[in-house]
């Protein structure tokens, strides 16, 4: 189908950067154009909800990272691969992540921005 294997490597690249650009609804969605879920930013969490039909608990890998969140789910028959970065930091020890009913449900807590502190000089 491709050239050379250098040309399908790149097409795979660029497949998958647009199936991680989010809409402006912050709807995820695909590669095969399905919906995968949305991300809410609110004023103190991110809120991340995916829904994975066929997949099982355990066959989902949650990242959570200073500046973004991530997962994958693998089957046999579902490869699920999702990742966001912000541009505000994300505090990994304060995540709730629940899966039911084959819904990926995650809160993650921002960390407060620093106010500063006023130095009294002597």
């Amino acid at each position: 189908m491709f050239p050379d294997r250098n040309t399908e490597r790149m097409m795979d690249m660029w497949v998958e950067l647009l199936s991680h650009i989010e809409s402006d609804e912050g709807e995820h969605w695909s590669r095969k154009n399905e919906k995968i879920g949305t991300v809410e930013e609110k004023d103190d969490c991110i809120v991340l909800s995916a829904d994975l039909p066929g997949v099982e608990k355990k066959d989902i890998e949650l990242s959570v990272h200073a500046d973004s969140i991530s997962f994958k789910a693998t089957t046999e028959e579902r490869n699920y691969d999702f990742g966001q970065a912000f541009n505000f930091e994300l505090n990994p020890d304060k995540v709730e992540a629940t899966f039911n009913n084959g819904v990926l449900d995650v809160i993650v807590k921002k960390v407060a921005p620093s106010k500063g502190k006023i130095i009294k000089i002597e």
